[in-house]
């Protein structure tokens, strides 16, 4: 699937870029909670919206905690930082402490997960940007809860029927525990193309 979208060179070079970022955000996170946390990620792989939607689904029928970002650019698009409610409310636990549980979000545990997809997403964008030598700006987060079907929804996206997805898993590692979490970005097939664009040149500088 990813090879139709992006070549292999390309997700080898973004996924790179998403290592980076999250070893700088893994700093930050270590800082927040007081300890050292590891961000693992795997390889990065490009899809169509269907499919992506079908993979998640088959992992998970549980409710998913989301923060969702809209990013724009030299290239724009939606992204996605989401936990099964379960790791969500035991990452805000590790960052809070534990303020009882209970099936929704509160407005403190809404804010804790905003505050990480930013120290997150921001770092990618961050690195995304610094690396290519483009420009990148992202929005207000937003917390969107519910299962796959409903975060991913297209209806509040402007990204038109069968949108692209880059999507990587990735693991918190903690004292005594691990937390998955998946990133994922929604992208238009154009914006897709404009993100090619920027890889290629990118690849010719350092060809030379």
């Amino acid at each position: 699937m990813s090879e139709e979208i992006l070549s292999e060179d390309f997700c080898d070079t973004l996924e790179e870029l998403f290592n980076i970022g999250m070893g700088r955000a893994a700093k930050s996170l270590s800082e927040m909670v007081n300890e050292e946390v590891i961000l693992s990620v795997p390889e990065l792989k490009a899809m169509t919206y269907s499919d992506a939607l079908e993979m998640y689904t088959n992992k998970t029928n549980e409710q998913v905690d989301a923060v969702e970002q809209f990013f724009d650019g030299q290239f724009s698009g939606n992204a996605f930082l989401f936990f099964t409610h379960e790791s969500s409310q035991e990452l805000v636990r590790r960052i809070i402490g534990d303020l009882g549980a209970g099936e929704d979000l509160n407005e403190i545990e809404q804010e804790v997960l905003k505050e990480v997809s930013n120290i997150i997403l921001n770092a990618c964008f961050g690195c995304m940007a610094e690396v290519l030598d483009c420009e990148l700006q992202s929005g207000v987060p937003s917390v969107v809860t519910g299962n796959i079907a409903a975060v991913l929804g297209l209806e509040r996206m402007k990204l038109g029927r069968n949108p692209l997805v880059l999507t990587l898993s990735m693991t918190f590692h903690l004292h005594n525990n691990s937390i998955e979490g998946q990133v994922s970005l929604l992208m238009t097939s154009e914006s897709i193309q404009k993100l090619v664009k920027e890889l290629e040149r990118f690849s010719a500088l350092y060809s030379m």
